[in-house]
């Protein structure tokens, strides 16, 4: 038999085990015929480092051998991970019960009786071979599975992050639609109200004036008449306790502020309006140096504990843009900015153009970002936040948008001194 049974077009290699010369040479002449290849030894200690230095793909192991008996060198080597799946024939003159149920325990897998049949000993060899053969088919075929499986895991697995990693962009994206309209409708409902305070505010002052006006002309009247002292006297101590000059000097101060407060209010519902407007299409015609002044009205609030604000315009063209969606990116900067400071700072907003490219920086003195994960933030669900405080997608969101403008957003920053944020798009005309 010259059929493989290992990898490869090699013959199987058989280690025999015999401490009898004659019984060795004999083994080996028997088998050579078959075209299979032997590895005599004469006793169990080379045996076993035979076996664990090149295992065979099968072992016919004498029984009576001395220092190592044939028993325990098969229990050893069916002990041995390395070893263990190495057919054994156990080659032996004894054939009491006893002696065949020890070899069974010890793990051989058949047995020859002594003296040895020539027949016998071929098929009983052919046999455990394509038994082996028959093993290593499955053993192989079952670790290329098992890396095909891991492999196809792997796969899916990155597919369904991938996956999630959309949808959850996609519902971060339809969340801001979502808002957006709200804040429309928000907007429109204050917008009403902010416009007759507003108004009201206008006509008391006007009121406040001319209250004003009279009351000096009826204290020249009242000083011109006959019985002015007495007035007087008694009107100048009405007035002392009613304070009210007091209240003439400060009138119109208290207008001059709720004027001022009406109009802030005003100007923040006009920026919540441009930032949430669906009236219009996706893209237009846009000053971006107003989309920054808008998105610096919205986060006003979240700006005046944490930094002193600074603002350099450049002069800009006015360019095709989602407006939107650029006011959405640079309040996500700016409330960025303002995270990284501890207590106080500055944040400071640039725009320029360059030929036919507008750059818009902006820039914080606050912790900076350590170059470790300088190349992460833009990952998606990537945060330095505390749980529940970011989802990571902000910075991942504002360079989709941008990418879609055909522009870039690049980062400069330095630990313990703070980061610039820089939003670079192409001029688009109509």
């Amino acid at each position: 038999m010259k059929k493989n049974t290992t990898a490869g077009e090699t013959s199987p290699d058989i280690l025999i085990v015999d401490d009898n010369p004659n019984n060795l040479r004999m083994l080996c002449d028997i088998l050579r015929e078959q075209g299979w290849k032997v590895r005599p030894v004469s006793d169990g200690i080379l045996a076993m480092q035979a076996a664990t230095t090149k295992p065979p793909d099968l072992i016919l192991l004498d029984v009576m051998m001395p220092v190592m008996d044939g028993f325990e060198v098969c229990a050893k080597l069916k002990a041995d991970p390395m070893t263990r799946h190495i057919p054994i024939i156990m080659v032996t003159a004894l054939s009491d019960k006893e002696s065949k149920l020890q070899g069974l325990e010890a793990g051989a897998d058949d047995f020859i009786s002594k003296p040895v049949d020539h027949t016998e000993l071929i098929v009983r060899t052919r046999n455990l071979l394509r038994v082996k053969e028959y093993r290593d088919f499955l053993k192989n075929h079952n670790e290329l599975l098992e890396q095909q499986v891991k492999e196809r895991t792997a796969e899916l697995e990155t597919a369904y992050a991938e996956l999630k990693s959309t949808q959850d962009q996609m519902l971060q994206q339809e969340k801001m639609a979502t808002i957006g309209l709200l804040m429309a409708g928000i907007a429109h409902e204050i917008n009403n109200p902010v416009g007759f305070i507003s108004s009201n505010f206008g006509s008391l002052k006007k009121y406040c004036e001319r209250l004003t006006e009279f009351i000096s002309a009826q204290d020249e009247v009242i000083k011109a008449g006959e019985h002015a002292p007495k007035i007087l006297e008694h009107l100048s101590s009405r007035r002392a306790k009613l304070k009210i000059d007091h209240i003439l000097q400060d009138f119109p101060q208290l207008l001059d502020e709720s004027i001022e407060g009406a109009e802030r209010i005003k100007k923040i519902v006009q920026d919540l309006k441009g930032f949430a407007r669906t009236d219009t299409a996706e893209q237009a015609l846009a000053d971006i140096n107003q989309c920054l002044k808008s998105a610096l009205g919205i986060v006003h609030n979240e700006l005046k504990y944490k930094a002193v604000v600074s603002c350099e315009y450049g002069e800009l063209s006015r360019t095709l843009c989602n407006v939107q969606k650029l006011g959405q990116v640079f309040i996500n900067l700016l409330i960025n900015a303002a995270h990284a400071i501890d207590k106080q700072g500055e944040i400071t907003v640039r725009s320029r153009q360059e030929n036919n490219l507008i750059l818009v920086a902006i820039s914080d003195t606050g912790c900076g970002i350590p170059e470790d994960i300088r190349q992460r933030i833009f990952e998606p669900f990537f945060t330095t936040k505390e749980v529940g405080k970011g989802t990571g997608l902000g910075l991942s969101i504002c360079q989709d948008i941008i990418s879609k403008h055909g522009g870039k957003l690049e980062l400069i920053s330095e630990t313990g001194k703070g980061t610039t944020f820089t939003v670079s798009i192409p001029v688009v005309e109509m």
